[in-house]
């Protein structure tokens, strides 16, 4: 499994992931954080999970999830965690 954190010009984080690997992410933030939710927008959706809102993008067959502020950061980081050991 591939996860990688890219750190975003406003203090955000970017969790990013092959496509393939997409069920595995939804487990880990169930495993860590409970249930989620989501809500489609055009280009994007609107991801809630752990009390926190995130913005998930798949452009290109190259999934992310985004942190809207800095405690979503820090879960993605954990997640990102999770994942890679």
């Amino acid at each position: 499994m591939a996860v990688s954190i890219l750190n975003l010009s406003d203090g955000g984080v970017s969790l990013e992931f092959d496509s393939g690997d997409t069920e595995a992410v939804r487990e880990a933030i169930r495993k860590r954080y409970g249930p989620l939710r989501r809500r489609c927008h055009v280009m994007s959706a609107e991801v809630t999970f752990g009390g926190e809102r995130f913005a998930f993008q798949n452009e290109w067959n190259d999934p992310c999830l985004i942190s809207r502020s800095a405690s979503g950061a820090e879960m993605l980081e954990q997640i990102a965690g999770d994942l890679d050991g």
